[in-house]
């Protein structure tokens, strides 16, 4: 095959290899799970004081923080969100869950086109990630990491 052809396939190559080995690397950047947001912060700066939960995501999931549009499910009785969805345009990219309405996410997942390539889980609901999940693009599981 000719050196031009290599040029050309070399780094299309290197694109493909290169977005799971960065998932695989990826890790909370605390084990303190975050606060859910207030209804109301969803329609403005929903990232500002949560910026360090979204470090490192665009490498992950191949969407920069400021392009995303944080959608909620308000949590019954209260103002603050049960359930936000951070999405490109009808894309998830990253959801926060409450599954036990203490106010603290409860469950984190990137997505990367559509599918889930990273969960942080706080299995044991006292506000601390203990689970991180690796998948690949397929939904296999890769890794499951304790924390």
């Amino acid at each position: 095959m000719s050196r031009a052809f290599w040029l050309i396939i070399a780094p299309l190559v290197l694109c493909l290899v290169a977005s799971p080995l960065e998932a695989q690397d990826w890790q909370p950047p605390s084990r303190e799970m975050p606060t859910m947001p207030e209804m109301d912060e969803l329609a403005s700066n929903w990232l500002g004081p949560r910026a360090r939960w979204f470090a490192g995501v665009a490498s992950v999931s191949g969407v920069e923080p400021s392009q995303l549009n944080a959608v909620g499910q308000g949590l019954s009785g209260t103002s603050r969100a049960q359930v936000v969805h951070f999405n490109d345009g009808p894309i998830p990219v990253v959801v926060w869950q409450d599954r036990n309405g203490d106010s603290r996410a409860d469950i984190i997942e990137i997505y990367r086109s559509g599918g889930v390539i990273i969960q942080t889980i706080d299995a044991d609901y006292d506000g601390q990630a203990n689970v991180v999940r690796v998948y690949d693009a397929s939904g296999t599981l890769l890794r499951e990491d304790r924390l």
